[in-house]
Formats: C-alpha cells, sequence, structure tokens
C-alpha cells in the first residue's frame, strides 16, 4: 500500500533527486514544502519528473522578515499550482517582532487562494498563533473552497475545535504522538482529518526513504492503536484524495 508524507522538506536532504527517486521505489508519496519562493523555483522544475512528488509553493513565517520582497514570486506562481506551503504565523520569541509583518503576508497569501480559480491545498504553520490562523482562514472563507492543513498543530484544544468545525485536516508527526498534548490532540480529532507527516528532516534523523518510510509506519502502527483498525486505510484514501482531487 502506499504511504503519503503530508508535510516534509525535500530540498533539504543531501540529494534532492536521489531521495524523490528512492521514495518511489519505496511506494512512499511526498508533500514536498518550499520555505521560498526562490526555492520553490528550483524544487519545481527538478522534480517533476517524479510523480510521487508534488512541490507546495511557501513562503515561512520565520523567513517574511528577511524575504518579503518575494511576496511577488508568491502572487506570480499561486495561480498556477494546487499546492501551497510552508505558510502561516509563528509567534514564538524569536520570530514576535514579525507578527504585524507576517499576519500581512500569510493574509495576502490565503487571499490569493481564495481568489483563485484552483482550489488548492494550503500546509499552515501556527505556533503560538492557532486563534490569529483561523480567523485569517475564516475572513477570507477559505476553507470553503480550499483544504486547509494544520502541520503540527499544537495550539489550544477550544482553537482545535474550531479548526475542526470550518473543516481543516491535521497532519501528525512522530513527535506529536510522544507528547501527552500532540496526543490529547490528535484524540479529538476525527480520523478521517488525520494525515500523516514527517517534517524531515526537522524532527526525526531522516536521510534516506528507507528511514522515512519506517517513521511513517511506527506513526501508522501507533495512530491505529489510538483510532482503530481502519486507520491506515481512511488516512491513505483521505491523502490520496487530497492530491488527486481536482
Amino acid at each position: 500500500m502506499d504511504i503519503y508524507d503530508m508535510h516534509c522538506h525535500v530540498d533539504l536532504m543531501q540529494s534532492m533527486d536521489n531521495f524523490s527517486k528512492a521514495a518511489l521505489e519505496e511506494r512512499i508519496n511526498l508533500l514536498a514544502m518550499t520555505t521560498t519562493p526562490k526555492a520553490y523555483e528550483i524544487e519545481k522544475k527538478k522534480l517533476t519528473v517524479f510523480p510521487n512528488v508534488q512541490v507546495a509553493l511557501g513562503l515561512h513565517p520565520q523567513l517574511v522578515s528577511e524575504r518579503i520582497h518575494e511576496l511577488a514570486l508568491v502572487e506570480k506562481y499561486i495561480h498556477t499550482t494546487r499546492f501551497v506551503g510552508e505558510v502561516g504565523l509563528d509567534f514564538n520569541k524569536q520570530f514576535y517582532r514579525s507578527k504585524e509583518q507576517q499576519i500581512e503576508v500569510f493574509s495576502q497569501i490565503i487571499g490569493w487562494c481564495q481568489s483563485s480559480p484552483m482550489m488548492k491545498i494550503i500546509s499552515i504553520h501556527s505556533v503560538r498563533s492557532d486563534k490569529n490562523v483561523l480567523d485569517i482562514l475564516e475572513k477570507y472563507d477559505c476553507t470553503k473552497h480550499n483544504n486547509c492543513i494544520l502541520h503540527w498543530y499544537s495550539g489550544s484544544l477550544k482553537q482545535l475545535d474550531r479548526a475542526i468545525e470550518l473543516g481543516c485536516f491535521f497532519s501528525v508527526n512522530e513527535y506529536m504522538l510522544n507528547s501527552p498534548n500532540g496526543r490529547s490532540i490528535i484524540q479529538k480529532v476525527p480520523v478521517d482529518r488525520l494525515l500523516l507527516e514527517s517534517d524531515a528532516p526537522f524532527i526525526s534523523d531522516i536521510k534516506t526513504a528507507e528511514q522515512l518510510k519506517q517513521v511513517l509506519n511506527r506513526c501508522i502502527s501507533e495512530l491505529t492503536i489510538m483510532k482503530g483498525k481502519d486507520t491506515s486505510l481512511i488516512i491513505a484514501e483521505t491523502s490520496r484524495r487530497l492530491l488527486k482531487e481536482v
């Protein structure tokens, strides 16, 4: 059965090409994030040949203050792709000074997504900013025509309920499964809104597709214990539908 990693950073692997090829051989489908539009240009060009890899157009909130000039590139490409990420907000102490700039950029990107005739999958970073992220999604009615994925959600249970009501999906990883807060979040999310992610190489020391497969399979095993025997099939089907949906 195919496995789906719905949030990883292929461009940070030693070789994008070799990693993607090995993932194809392991039947791993990848939703590859980018952190800047310029990285998207490079990765999109290199990985188009791999049917198991979809490259997302991103401008990471942690990089907004130094890369805001690349927002014009996001506008250039956003109407030509179904996949957007990594985007969002990060209000951790070291990035808080760019809070208003982050809100401006994320709002602009979500507005473009909503006005595009092409339905998007949007992978969203929401560190210490869950309410603000959801406020922006609501303001633009973004979940009505797009599939919004909260990557590694770590916010409050109150905002979690709100996100579920809005129709958001949640990509979960090994780190979440190993933390009490992460597990409490996963328990509340309906199984048909769950997706797998590795966030490789940021969480586990993943260097090869074989290591990635092991990590994803461990996540599936633990999720099956938590959510029931059909969990792996449901997650795979949800992932397949999102990636193939026109």
